[in-house]
């Protein structure tokens, strides 16, 4: 804007000098002020991180939409506006202190991958489906919006169509060849009564005309068409798609940054104010929260990134190698024979299976939390197992898959104890180990649910264990991951599903390898689509197994890895 500014003011003497009457005396012609030259920034090397080049350039790039109301638009008045505009906005005053600090470009869908490998821009914030497809072309942050097909409905006929059950008999509009069409004949035992449309908005003229009495869509459409079409609204979402920021691939670092900050946007209430003012009255998403305060500053971006090739190093030796936190039951453990078993032990043949069609082809190394992560990042293992929590900390050391268990606060209690939520706590005594915030998470919970109860802080979880088997507390309050071992040590003790914190659960990854991670990530959504994540987290728990995030659409990638054979 200062370049901008300054060219104006030259213009403008400019034309006061041309209009000047040819009879004026012509004074001698002034010393041109010199113009502050910018020193010419230090060329960055080929393959410059993504944080490197908006560290060097002073602002951010973002693709946003233009024509898609109300993520992205152009107003009235010429200028850009929208949610994903305002994000932009807000990760650019965050990144580089001014929310002036960036450009916007124009992106499609079908486009914007493109346009972020070409490095057209940083990020895209722009509406974009997070895809299997499209996991081969970039990485996405966590969801910010759920999409999904949808109904757009008048809202006087709101009351009568729920979904898409109470279609039957009524003409719905679609987009011909669209994926509308197909996700209602999947989503019916009908066969629905179908107007095709060449173009989105022609549908909705025609609800708006009466000829259709239903718009089906995905919701991001469909918001454009609540705009169009007053007195309509959005109703009956059968499918899921979630809408993500996407950025460029084997760059942890920036893709660290993203997150991260994503994770304080959430956290300061930034997030739930943007989603308010853009899709009021509908509430936000639940957004998975990683514990804890680690921050990354724009200043801090590394000028170069490796990537390592963890697929090739599978294949050249035709086994999978495995960190493996032992004692961490039900996780990864020795039973008494000395071999390596638990959930995560039994994930990782999953793994071997899929990929090397050979589920006892797996090494494990027992080590350390923190050994195993060095053992990851220097290639000496593929995979970190062993109740991982997925904090800020862990996404800085490694890269993590999806969430495997949600563990956080929990109840250990005797086997029997009949309790069906925290209400059955009042007047009770519980015990904490003093020191870990569990009593402060059991406290803050009964707070919020109007019940008084004690808690006693002991030592050790040995002395507040002592406390539930002598009959003196109803339950102990600590990290689901200990207090999990500690129940699989004794039969009568159990851990009661109820969930105070919730505190999401991974396996480590190396840093900076998209494609392994992609790999990983697209046979747990496999693995979860054909039954088998779930009958093998119901053999080790008794509660409910994870929802994984589901990317719609076909893996871009073959799970099954060819093994590289000697001559």
């Amino acid at each position: 804007m200062k370049h901008i500014r300054v060219f104006g003011l030259l213009s403008l003497a400019l034309l006061l000098t041309a209009c000047t009457g040819g009879d004026a005396t012509v004074s001698p012609t002034p010393a041109p002020i010199p113009t502050p030259v910018p020193p010419t920034p230090t060329p960055l090397p080929e393959g410059a991180t993504t944080g490197a080049r908006i560290r060097a350039r002073g602002y951010l790039v973002v693709g946003v939409r233009y024509d898609l109301r109300p993520f992205g638009y152009v107003t009235d008045e010429g200028k850009v506006a929208g949610f994903g505009v305002d994000v932009g906005r807000d990760l650019a005053r965050r990144w580089l202190g001014d929310e002036q600090a960036l450009q916007f470009r124009q992106v499609r869908s079908d486009t914007a991958i493109e346009r972020l490998q070409a490095g057209d821009v940083d990020i895209v914030i722009a509406a974009l489906t997070h895809t299997k497809e499209r996991e081969a072309g970039a990485d996405f942050s966590l969801p910010y919006f759920s999409d999904g097909q949808a109904l757009l409905v008048r809202a006087t006929d709101a009351g009568g169509i729920g979904g898409p059950t109470n279609l039957e008999g009524r003409p719905v509009g679609v987009v011909a060849w669209e994926e509308a069409q197909y996700a209602l004949w999947g989503a019916v035992e009908f066969t629905p009564t179908l107007q095709t449309y060449d173009r989105f908005d022609k549908a909705v003229a025609a609800m708006g005309r009466g000829e259709v009495d239903v718009v089906a869509d995905m919701r991001h459409r469909l918001f454009w068409g609540a705009a169009l079409l007053p007195e309509t609204v959005i109703v009956g979402q059968y499918t899921t798609a979630p809408l993500a920021i996407a950025f460029p691939q084997n760059d942890p670092f920036f893709a660290d940054l993203v997150n991260l900050t994503f994770q304080e946007i959430v956290a300061d209430g930034t997030y739930a104010d943007l989603y308010g003012r853009w899709f009021a009255p509908e509430a936000p998403p639940a957004v998975e929260r990683w514990p804890g305060n680690e921050t990354l500053s724009l200043d801090d971006a590394p000028l170069l990134a490796d990537a390592p090739d963890t697929i090739g190093a599978i294949q050249a030796r035709g086994r999978l190698a495995v960190a493996l936190v032992s004692g961490r039951a039900p996780f990864a453990y020795a039973d008494t024979t000395g071999v390596s078993v638990g959930y995560e032990v039994s994930l990782a043949r999953l793994l071997a299976e899929r990929w090397l069609g050979d589920g006892t082809a797996v090494d494990f190394a027992p080590t350390t939390v923190e050994e195993g992560r060095e053992m990851v990042r220097a290639g000496q293992a593929d995979l970190l197992v062993g109740g991982l929590a997925h904090t800020r900390a862990a996404e800085l050391a490694l890269d993590l898959s999806l969430t495997t268990y949600v563990a956080g606060e929990g109840l250990l209690v005797r086997a029997g104890t009949l309790i069906t939520d925290i209400t059955a706590l009042s007047g009770q005594q519980a015990a904490a180990v003093e020191g870990s915030g569990s009593r402060e998470a059991l406290l803050a919970a009964a707070q919020e649910a109007g019940v008084s109860l004690t808690v006693l802080p002991r030592p050790t979880l040995e002395a507040a264990i002592a406390l539930l088997e002598e009959g003196r507390v109803i339950a102990v309050v600590g990290d689901r991951v200990d207090l999990l071992g500690r129940a699989y040590a004794t039969p009568e003790l159990d851990v009661h599903r109820l969930r105070l914190t919730r505190v999401p659960l991974a396996l480590g990854l190396p840093p900076g390898d998209s494609a392994f991670r992609d790999l990983v990530n697209l046979t747990l959504q496999a693995l979860k689509a054909g039954g088998q994540f779930d009958a093998l987290y119901a053999t080790w728990f008794s509660d409910m197994p994870p929802a994984l995030e589901v990317w719609p659409g076909a893996p871009y990638r073959a799970l099954k890895l060819d093994v590289v054979t000697s001559p």
